[in-house]
């Protein structure tokens, strides 16, 4: 019986110091009101579950979050019974995310961002709903290195999003949003039922000619078109291009995802030279 206290005592410390290096150890807290401004915001500094509720269909929750010594968050949000408006922004005030659950496709109940970077100090996070009722909140902080995020909006081609070097491995959602559709795209987009649409850039800095493959990992059929640095149509496919890439020239990548609802589903974006 002492050694099988001893052996459970071991795993508990074991399990107590993985916690501590991956930064996921967890608190329970309730949500302070007030918090309906910037102001006034909750502040998240620590992984942290939250007990939270809105009190009228005109409460606005705010939180605050600056991680310490981290730079990667998952963000899950539960609300069985109620429909949120999230948006997630950064300290200098700009949208990073916008998600009303009423647009998500096969929502279940439930928000997963995962592997959030934090490009900036502070970010806030702002959820409302057309009715009170009551939700929970999970930040998770860890300090490991993970891929780099989407940076929204990139839905034209004027701001996309750089994809810094081959191999590289960019997370990103299809979230829908009104906007204006880009016009270099708009002769190859079959419909405009459009979900969203993600441009990335991508640059051949070397004295090189070569040929890449640009891959989606995703689990439907998403147009792919690909433009040169003076925004002429190339080709197109589904989910993958093989092209040439000649040394010190620049491609746009448009992402094209049909529909009318948001998908909180991540993809994964990376290009690799042959």
């Amino acid at each position: 019986m002492k050694y099988k206290l001893i052996i459970i005592l071991l795993l508990v410390i074991l399990s107590c110091k993985n916690n501590r290096e991956n930064n996921i150890i967890s608190v329970n807290r309730n949500e302070i009101e007030p918090n309906d401004s910037f102001e006034y915001s909750q502040f998240i500094d620590t992984s942290t579950s939250i007990n939270a509720g809105f009190q009228s269909d005109e409460d606005i929750d705010y939180y605050q979050i600056k991680p310490t010594n981290a730079s990667v968050m998952n963000l899950t949000v539960y609300a069985n019974k109620l429909d949120i408006n999230l948006t997630l922004m950064s300290s200098s005030n700009s949208n990073v995310i916008n998600i009303n659950t009423k647009d998500i496709e096969n929502y279940r109940g439930f928000i997963e961002l995962k592997d959030f970077m934090f490009y900036d100090d502070t970010y806030f996070l702002k959820l409302s709903s057309d009715k009170e009722g009551k939700y929970d909140l999970r930040f998770e902080f860890k300090n490991d290195y993970f891929p780099s995020n989407e940076i929204e909006p990139n839905n034209d081609i004027n701001a996309a999003n750089i994809i810094n070097y081959p191999n590289e491995l960019v997370y990103g959602y299809f979230l829908y949003n009104d906007f204006d559709i880009d016009e270099n795209i708009k002769p190859y987009i079959k419909n405009s039922d459009i979900t969203d649409i993600d441009f990335y850039e991508i640059r051949n800095d070397t004295d090189i000619n070569t040929s890449i493959n640009i891959i989606l990992e995703y689990s439907k059929d998403i147009d792919m078109i690909l433009f040169d640095e003076n925004y002429n149509y190339i080709k197109k496919g589904i989910n993958r291009l093989n092209t040439s890439f000649k040394a010190g020239s620049k491609y746009y990548i448009a992402l094209v995802c049909f529909g009318n609802k948001s998908i909180i589903e991540r993809y994964t974006l990376h290009y690799e030279f042959n």
